[in-house]
């Protein structure tokens, strides 16, 4: 089967939800044309493999398609030159471009193999072993008590007693110490976890993030503490009439909010802190500087210095709803999120070319499933069982 520019274009607007009326028309006429477009199309939506992202001039290889090589080499010729004029990209790394988007196109045909399971089994079992994160966290009071969250139940919140989401008893505490203890939930690489503050509002906690907050909010104002990664949603609060802030602090940066939902990425081990606003809005108090986020807006703040910038959200929150997905993302970053979902440390043999990912997959994987696609980038890794903890290497 052949697939032409024009077609992988409409396939590639349904995949993002850009699909015109006009466009939907094409697409079903080429669909039932042919009972393989509709089994191609089907397997391919399905799945939550990755996708190519040059996908709208791409041609898919045929047996009777001799120059297909060719017109790959062309056109990743051509995306190399575009590329050029994008300020945020070095201009040096045209051997990277042509090895993502070689690689990008291979795992085109990733859902065209019927078994997909068959390919996990051949890596090492024990990257089958390595299962993805799940609910797992521990609740330090500042009284001292430390207890380890049930990793059975999605999250706590806090009412008139602190119990996890689904009602069940956590800890008896009286008024009195509820007004005075602070609370932090530390969330280890390997884990997740949900936290319902005192005013109702819902923070989900990434991978290898703490989140600090009192157990009674002050009449005056909210303030809440956040080492990591997290997604907010904040309800609006009021006192004697006057909307209460909402406060979260991360190292040398303040996010001001009323109501709203944004994510905010502050890792320790990353120079940068990315808050990325999906609705209302939120003031970032950056050094001495203060900005205003806008829906489907997000700041940088990097070496003291911000940048804000319009981006898709969906790229940035996808965590919380358990997938990864990958727009462009460089491979260091790719291994990162892998090693804090994972609880496995990463290190890299030689050097790795640059390569770059677009696409999505489901974070429920085990870790096999996960390495036999990004294999397809001619990278290979291996497990290091030298130390205390095996240690995944990434090979060029």
């Amino acid at each position: 089967m052949k697939l032409s520019a024009e077609i992988a274009a409409l396939i590639k607007k349904h995949l993002e939800g850009n699909l015109s009326s006009t466009d939907a028309i094409e697409l079903n006429q080429w669909l039932e044309e042919d009972i393989s477009h509709q089994q191609f199309f089907d397997k391919l939506i399905q799945s939550d493999e990755l996708y190519e992202d040059a996908l709208s001039y791409l041609q898919l290889k045929s047996d009777d398609s001799e120059d297909w090589l060719n017109s790959l080499k062309a056109k990743t010729i051509q995306k190399i030159d575009s590329q050029k004029e994008r300020p945020l990209k070095r201009r040096n790394n045209w051997l990277g471009y042509a090895a993502a988007i070689i690689l990008l196109a291979a795992i085109s045909y990733v859902f065209l193999i019927p078994n997909w399971e068959k390919q996990a089994s051949q890596l090492p079992t024990s990257f089958s072993d390595i299962q993805p994160a799940e609910n797992k966290a521990e609740l330090r009071l500042s009284n001292g008590q430390t207890i380890q969250l049930r990793a059975d139940k999605d999250g706590i919140k806090i009412n008139e007693q602190l119990t996890y989401q689904d009602g069940t008893d956590l800890l008896k505490l009286d008024d009195q110490e509820l007004s005075k203890l602070t609370a932090t939930v530390q969330v280890p690489k390997g884990g997740k976890y949900q936290v319902t503050l005192p005013d109702g509002s819902t923070v989900f906690l990434n991978a290898s993030s703490q989140l600090s907050y009192p157990l009674r909010f002050p009449q005056e104002r909210r303030v809440v503490k956040l080492e990591g990664e997290a997604y907010f949603s904040v309800n609006e609060s009021y006192h004697q009439g006057m909307k209460k802030a909402f406060i979260v602090t991360s190292r040398d940066q303040e996010v001001h909010v009323t109501g709203t939902e944004f994510n905010i990425s502050a890792y320790p081990d990353e120079s940068d802190i990315t808050t990325t606003l999906v609705e209302g809005s939120v003031n970032v108090l950056h050094g001495q500087k203060l900005s205003s986020l806008k829906p489907n807006q997000q700041l940088t703040w990097k070496n003291k210095k911000a940048r804000v910038q319009t981006v898709d959200v969906t790229s940035f929150i996808a965590w919380k709803n358990n997938k990864f997905l990958f727009n462009e993302t460089d491979l260091r970053q790719v291994m990162k999120d892998i090693s804090r979902w994972y609880d496995i440390e990463v290190g890299y043999n030689g050097t790795i070319p640059a390569t770059y990912f677009y696409g999505e997959i489901e974070r429920n994987k085990n870790l096999a499933e996960v390495l036999t696609l990004l294999e397809k980038s001619g990278l290979k890794f291996k497990l290091d069982h030298q130390g205390k903890e095996p240690k995944l290497i990434v090979l060029p």
